[in-house]
This record gives C-alpha cells, sequence and structure tokens, in this order.
C-alpha cells in the first residue's frame, strides 16, 4: 500500500474521531476551564476570606492598644524617675478638670480616698512636679498646683547647689528666693525640690533657671525659674503615696 493511501486512510478515522468524541472533549474541557475562571473572579465560598480580614482586624487593633500601653509604660517610669523618695507607692491620675478658669486653677483628678489618696501627698508629672493634694473626696481629689501662691517648696539648683524657697509671680512664673548671697546660680540650671523642706521628696524637677536678680534684702538672690510643667496641658498625674504618710 502506499504511503499516500495510509495517509488518507488515517485521515478518515482522525475525522471519524473527531466527530464522535470532538462534543465530549470540548464540552470537559469547557467546563474545566470555565470552572477556574469562575473561581478567580466569581468566587462561591468568601468566609475562608472573611475570617482572614477578620482575624487581621483583630491583630491590628491588638497591636494599637499594645503600642499605647507600652507608651504609658515609659511616660509613667520617667515619672517615677523624677523621685527618690524611698517606700513610695505610685497612682495614676486622670485630671477631670480644672477651677478658677480651668487654666492655671486647682486640678481635679479622679482619685480619692477610695484608692488610698490622702491630703498632703505629692503629684508629678512625666516633665516634674505638678503640685501637692489639699483636699480629698471619696472618689476624687484637689491638686494645687506649685503656680498658687499659696504654695512654696524648698529647692536647690542642680549644679551650684544654690538653696531657696520657690514661689509663685504672675504669669504663672515661678521665683526662688532668699538665696545665699555667697551662692553662685546660674542660667540654665535645673531646679530640684530640696531635702531641706519636709514636705516634697528630694530630687523631683521644677524648673529651669532664666533670670538672676538681686534680692529684696540686697544680701541674697532672687532666680526667676521656668516650669518644667505645661500646666496648661497636664492631663495626668502620679501620685506620690508613702507607705507610712505622716499624720
Amino acid at each position: 500500500m502506499r504511503s499516500r493511501d495510509v495517509r488518507i486512510i488515517w485521515n478518515i478515522v482522525a475525522a471519524a474521531a473527531l466527530l464522535f468524541l470532538g462534543p465530549t472533549i470540548l464540552g470537559v474541557g469547557g467546563s474545566i476551564l470555565g470552572a477556574r475562571f469562575a473561581s478567580l473572579f466569581f468566587p462561591e465560598d468568601r468566609s475562608s476570606d472573611s475570617d482572614y480580614l477578620s482575624l487581621s482586624v483583630k491583630l491590628m487593633l491588638e497591636n494599637a492598644e499594645l503600642r499605647e500601653i507600652a507608651a504609658k509604660s515609659r511616660l509613667y517610669r520617667s515619672m517615677l524617675h523624677y523621685t527618690r523618695m524611698p517606700d513610695v507607692t505610685a497612682l495614676v491620675g486622670r485630671v477631670m478638670y480644672r477651677s478658677e478658669g480651668l487654666i492655671r486653677g486647682d486640678l481635679v483628678i479622679d482619685r480619692g480616698s477610695d484608692h488610698g489618696v490622702y491630703t498632703g501627698a505629692i503629684c508629678t508629672s512625666s516633665r516634674g512636679l505638678v503640685g501637692i493634694i489639699t483636699s480629698v473626696e471619696s472618689s476624687s481629689s484637689t491638686v494645687v498646683p506649685i503656680t498658687s501662691p499659696a504654695i512654696h517648696v524648698s529647692c536647690i539648683t542642680a549644679t551650684t547647689g544654690s538653696l531657696g524657697i520657690l514661689g509663685s509671680e504672675s504669669g504663672g512664673r515661678l521665683r526662688l528666693e532668699y538665696v545665699d548671697g555667697a551662692a553662685d546660680p546660674e542660667i540654665g540650671e535645673t531646679v530640684l525640690t530640696s531635702r531641706f523642706g519636709g514636705v516634697y521628696p528630694e530630687g523631683i524637677v521644677v524648673g529651669k533657671v532664666e533670670d538672676i536678680s538681686e534680692g529684696d534684702r540686697g544680701m541674697d538672690f532672687s532666680l526667676s525659674v521656668s516650669p518644667a510643667v505645661d500646666f496648661e496641658r497636664v492631663n495626668e498625674v502620679l501620685i506620690l503615696l508613702s507607705e507610712d504618710p505622716a499624720e
């Protein structure tokens, strides 16, 4: 048989096979391809994607909460760094509102006798000394800031060791009075609470020396001090509670 005749026979067989099997092959192949493309653009079950999305959102919220807790921990550690008082318990209080003009008046915080707060407890912030608690209710307390004329604090400058009594002047500024004329205070020095007052723990930051002038008596210095704390922006304080508070 010639090769030409063989090719003709194979062509006839292939044509017959395609005639009978072609629709089946095309149908099965088309179904498989169609299902594949449909799953890409029109997934029937979105429950898995929804679960992954919910889990991702939950993890994002938990991470944000952890970051906030870590930031507050750093803040509270920095608050505690300012005091050298032994046997002290630190309690965080949130400022609810400010009295007497809402700016430089007393601070009312959300901690009181129910939380162990007592009159005379000292309050600080991450920047330095805020004030002293003068009245206590069951769930709130009043903090008088050091910018109040009623508050006087024994202080010392960090570099030269110049001692004086800190009081307030108009505009919320602070002034360290009665500094010994033999001292040599410097502008820019940090002012700290001293151990001689008996009320405030030693070493709490109060502010910095801005200006030096001669005192009223002519034998001492008077130092203008810029407060370390921005009293208009204080939202939280750290209440320092002694384990054995003075009666």
